[in-house]
């Protein structure tokens, strides 16, 4: 990209007073941030992290250590921690039944003996590709080869694996090495699974020179080869790199060296907060690479925050202090509660009810303080994946907590206002709350499913009492759109629902079957509305479907939970608009 055509470009448009044009190219040229593909997790730490939260969530009361910390990255160890998983350093320290998990790296047998001896629980969370390595130096090493592994020989998968041999083995890392090895007469060649290709098949051809019989087995994992190829196409549209990751990360390491061999400055942060000093705010495009224990969270913090050091001119959307003051609203399940008010208040007055803002503020002050109270028990679940969520919450707790209290309490005193029947569902939707909230249990023993079938009940419950009085003809509707509603959100949580082995409807249906249910429902929802004569809900429902469309497209090219939830919230306001029309 020819950044000086562009900003000469740019200049005569401004001369033009084009400034609509001007900005939408400032916005696209002048702001790039590109984000490799393959960032975050690759798929043998998710498998590792999977299994670790499974297993602290299935054996609460007993000591949980993982060999070595899970993945190289220290502030997914440190929230490990927070959990009640430990690193073990030391077998001395434990006794015996703690279970004792495995990282992905694997371990070489005779260290799993001595794990078995002390009186360990063992789970074996190794990579299947650094298990199918182990395999292979096992079988051949039995029929008398030599093993060669290309790879660093104090890394914890080579040591693990280098524990496979019953006879010759080394580790080579570079060209010089080759040199001291002894003469074999028969070699067998594999490689460190995060190795880079291009060293790997430097020292396979030295090898192959230097003996006569050697067999080569190519055991680099494709998804690390595929990270490192990606570096060199980024490189021709980026003019500097970041590369994220741990400080004691291997393939982190690697990557940061393949993106320096690319000529571009590179700088490698573990955090957002070190790019405070590091000066980019002359730079027009940068390619961002992350290894592969780096979070996803970690990655969004520091796009932001790059995004944020240019001070040049940013369209309000991106304003720092303004997305931080959305994303308070949000968290803090405002901006759920606002839709609530709005959509009640619109059926209200559509209906000719009494007191539709007394019914309004029921239902606001319901959700805000049921919405807070579950994720208050839940947090902890979601601490992994989303620790910005989490740090909200134990930033605001002394706050948002009473309020919450103090919203249900209101809102069940108000309920006794507009005494009827129906009522009691409210005040029973609240004592849930109370009970879900104070009593673990319920946590426990209430499979996610259950739990966000009861939430979706509460939603329609809520609408259905306050802002119909019991209008049966409006039923299947509001439990379509609800539904709808559940559906989408549970799409946005489906990646921490697989991490953290949750049994949702969504984690169950996969992404295609939930979304093809969610345009059932909606299909569902107008054919019921025509024959119970509501036209104007068939009108707001064909929006819906319009909105469906923009929502798919949004989800699937943003992958934004913050974004989901401002969508799928604002089709609640546009009902509700269009009711009051």
């Amino acid at each position: 990209m020819d950044i000086s055509f562009e900003k000469s470009a740019f200049l005569k448009l401004l001369q033009k007073k084009n400034i609509a044009t001007c900005i939408l190219i400032y916005e696209i040229h002048f702001m790039k941030v590109k984000v490799a593909r393959s960032a975050g997790f690759c798929i043998g730490v998710k498998r590792a992290v999977e299994m670790v939260l499974r297993i602290a969530d299935e054996h609460r009361k007993c000591k949980i250590y993982t060999l070595g910390p899970l993945i190289h990255n220290p502030q997914t160890v440190a929230m490990l921690e927070e959990k009640g998983i430990s690193v073990l350093d030391d077998i001395s320290t434990t006794e015996k039944g703690d279970i004792v998990v495995i990282r992905s790296h694997g371990i070489s047998p005779v260290r799993r003996c001595e794990l078995k001896s002390a009186g360990l629980h063992l789970f074996d969370a190794t990579c299947p590709k650094v298990a199918y390595v182990h395999r292979i130096v096992r079988e051949y090493s039995r029929k008398n080869y030599a093993v060669v592994i290309v790879g660093d020989k104090n890394h914890a998968e080579v040591v693990g694996i280098m524990g496979e041999t019953s006879g010759p083995v080394a580790a080579v890392n570079n060209l010089s090495q080759i040199s001291n090895l002894p003469q074999w007469e028969k070699v067998l060649v594999v490689a460190q699974t995060t190795m880079d290709n291009r060293t790997f098949q430097s020292i396979v051809a030295e090898i192959s020179r230097k003996y006569d019989n050697v067999l080569v087995k190519n055991t680099l994992c494709s998804e690390t080869s595929f990270r490192q190829e990606e570096i060199e196409e980024l490189a021709k549209d980026a003019d500097v790199f970041v590369v994220i990751g741990g400080k004691n990360s291997a393939n982190t390491k690697r990557l940061h060296k393949l993106a320096t061999e690319t000529g571009r400055p590179t700088y490698w942060v573990e955090t957002a907060g070190e790019l405070k000093f590091i000066d980019l705010e002359k730079i027009e495009r940068v390619a961002v690479v992350a290894g592969t224990s780096t979070p996803n969270w970690i990655i969004a913090d520091v796009v932001e925050m790059v995004e944020s050091i240019n001070k040049r001119f940013q369209l309000p959307w991106r304003w720092r202090w303004l997305k931080n003051l959305a994303y308070s609203i949000l968290r803090a399940n405002l901006y759920t509660a606002s839709a609530l008010w709005l959509l009640i208040f619109a059926l209200s007055q559509k209906l000719a009810l009494n007191f539709p803002m007394i019914r309004a503020s029921i239902g606001a002050f319901t959700i805000f303080g049921m919405l807070n109270l579950y994720e208050f028990r839940e947090w902890q679940g979601l601490a992994l994946m989303d620790p910005s969520k989490v740090q909200f919450v134990r930033q605001n707790r002394k706050f948002i907590l009473p309020i919450s209290i103090f919203c249900l309490i209101a809102a069940i005193i108000a309920s006794l206002f507009l005494w009827s029947p129906l009522i009691i569902v409210i005040i029973a939707i609240i004592l849930m709350t109370f009970l879900y909230w104070r009593l673990p249990e319920f946590e426990y023993n209430l499979s996610a499913a259950i739990k966000d079938i009861l939430v979706s009940a509460s939603w329609v419950a809520i609408v259905w009492v306050l802002g119909t009085a019991g209008n049966v003809k409006v039923v299947i509707p509001l439990i379509s759109l609800m539904l709808f509603r559940g559906l989408i959100l549970g799409l946005k949580e489906l990646e921490t629902d697989r991490i953290l082995q949750r049994e949702t409807i969504t984690s169950n249906l996969g992404e295609k079957r939930s979304l093809w249910l969610g345009l059932f429902l909606l299909v569902i929802s107008i054919i019921s509305m025509y024959l119970a004569g509501f036209a104007i809900w068939v009108m707001i429902t064909t929006i819906i479907l319009l909105y469906l469309l923009a929502l798919v497209v949004a989800f699937v090219r943003t992958r934004r939970g913050t974004y989901i939830e401002i969508f799928t919230d604002g089709i609640i306001i546009i009902c509700a608009l269009f009711l009051l029309l």
